[in-house]
């Protein structure tokens, strides 16, 4: 009776931890791991800045544009 009791035990215990695996997987797959899309407006350059005139001053004469 207690082998019985005891086998029921395990396959009640491997189920459980199956169905949490499960659970678990389909959670991160719903939750955290979905990728976000590429959106290039977010890494958009217009050109170089004032700093970068201020810095090739001499290199380039500004009154050409």
């Amino acid at each position: 009776m207690d082998q019985l009791l005891s086998n029921a035990a395990l396959r009640l215990a491997a189920r459980a931890v199956k169905a949490w695996t499960v659970v678990t997987n389909i959670c991160r797959a719903l939750l955290i791991e979905q990728p976000k899309p590429y959106q290039p407006e977010l890494h958009y350059m217009r050109g170089p800045g004032p700093k970068w005139r201020e810095k090739h001053a001499c290199q380039y004469d500004s009154t050409a544009r």
